[in-house]
C-alpha cells in the first residue's frame, strides 16, 4: 500500500452542488428509488446498521431537545464499518445517512429546520423499509389473541 492509495475514503455521497437540503435530497431520493425498484437489496450488515440507526432516531425524535446533529453523529460512529463495507454498487445507505448528518450540522440550516424535519422523516422511512424487507427488528408485534381464543 503506498500513501496514494484511495482505500482508506469514505465513498462519496451527494453534494447537492454546494445546498445540503438539495444533497439530502438527493441522497433519500436515490435510495427510495433503489429500494422501490429493487435495484437496492440491503444485506446483513446494512439491515444491522438500519437497526441500530433506529434504535438512536426513534428515542431522539419523542425528545425534541436533543440534537439530531449529536444523534446522527453517534449513530455513523457506531454504524460506519458496516455501511461503508465496500459494494458492487452504490452506499445508499451510508450516503442518505451522512447527508442528513451534514444538513444536521450545517451552520445555516439549523438544528431544526423544516428541510432537516422532512429528511429526518424520510430516512427513517428507509430505515424501516430496509428492515422490513430484510426480515429485521421493525416488524409491527402481531395482534395479541382476543378473549377466548386460546379456547
Amino acid at each position: 500500500m503506498t500513501d496514494d492509495d484511495d482505500d482508506w475514503a469514505p465513498p462519496p455521497v451527494p453534494d447537492g452542488d454546494g445546498d445540503p437540503v438539495a444533497a439530502v435530497d438527493e441522497a433519500l431520493t436515490e435510495a427510495e428509488a433503489a429500494l422501490r425498484g429493487f435495484a437496492w437489496l440491503p444485506d446483513a450488515d446494512e439491515v444491522d446498521a438500519a437497526t441500530t440507526i433506529l434504535f438512536h432516531l426513534d428515542p431522539a425524535r419523542r425528545t425534541p431537545e436533543t440534537p439530531l446533529r449529536r444523534v446522527l453523529h453517534q449513530a455513523l460512529g457506531e454504524t460506519y464499518p458496516q455501511l461503508t463495507t465496500w459494494r458492487p454498487r452504490p452506499q445508499y445507505l451510508y450516503a442518505a445517512v451522512k447527508t442528513l448528518h451534514q444538513l444536521a450540522s450545517d451552520q445555516v440550516a439549523g438544528e431544526n429546520s423544516a428541510a432537516l424535519l422532512v429528511g429526518w422523516d424520510r430516512l427513517t422511512a428507509v430505515l424501516r423499509t430496509v428492515t422490513a424487507a430484510a426480515g429485521g427488528t421493525d416488524r409491527a408485534a402481531p395482534d395479541p389473541p382476543g378473549p377466548g381464543a386460546g379456547a
